[in-house]
C-alpha cells in the first residue's frame, strides 16, 4: 500500500471514528459504538506509526487530548440541534403531585381527627372517610384505636399527632 492510500485510510478511519462517537451519543448502544470508534482511531494512530514514528507520536497525543474534548463538546451541542431534539427526551416540567396523584388528594385531610386503625410505630394505617391511609406518627408510638389528628400531608402519606383525651 502506497503513502497516498495509507493517508486516505487514516482520514477515513478518523472520520468514521468521529461519526461513531456522534451516533453513540444519539443512540443507546451501551458503549459498543464507542469501542468501535476507539478502534478506528487506534487503527489510524497505528497507521501513522507505520508512516513515521514522529507522526505516530503526534497522532497519539492528539487522539488522547482531542477525542475526550470532542465527545464532551458533541454531548453538549447535539441535544441543541434539530436532530438532537428529535432523538432526545423532552424535559417538561411536571406539575406537583403528577407522579403520585393521591399526594394532592391527601392534603384535604389535614386538620381532621380520626382513629388509628393499626399501631403506628412510627408508621401505620388510619381510616379517613372510609379510606385506608398510610400515616406516620409525628413522634413516639401510637396504639391502635387511639385518636389522632392529621397535621400535614407528606407525599403519599399523612403525618399524625396523638390527641390527648
Amino acid at each position: 500500500m502506497g503513502l497516498a492510500e495509507t493517508v486516505l485510510l487514516i482520514v477515513v478511519l478518523l472520520l468514521v471514528g468521529l461519526a461513531l462517537i456522534i451516533v453513540e451519543i444519539c443512540t443507546p448502544t451501551f458503549g459498543i459504538l464507542a469501542l468501535l470508534a476507539i478502534g478506528c482511531v487506534g487503527g489510524a494512530v497505528y497507521l501513522c506509526y507505520r508512516i513515521n514514528s514522529a507522526l505516530g507520536l503526534f497522532a497519539t497525543v492528539a487522539a488522547v487530548l482531542l477525542l475526550p474534548t470532542y465527545a464532551v463538546v458533541a454531548a453538549k451541542v447535539i441535544p441543541k440541534t434539530a436532530l438532537g431534539r428529535r432523538l432526545g427526551l423532552r424535559r417538561e416540567r411536571a406539575e406537583r403531585g403528577e407522579g403520585t396523584p393521591e399526594a394532592d388528594d391527601l392534603g384535604r385531610f389535614v386538620g381532621r381527627t380520626t382513629v388509628a386503625e393499626s399501631i403506628l410505630r412510627p408508621s401505620g394505617v388510619i381510616r379517613v372517610d372510609g379510606r385506608r391511609v398510610i400515616a406516620q406518627a409525628e413522634s413516639g408510638l401510637i396504639q391502635k384505636g387511639q385518636t389522632v389528628k392529621i397535621i400535614r400531608a407528606a407525599g403519599t402519606h399523612v403525618v399524625v399527632r396523638k390527641v390527648e383525651s
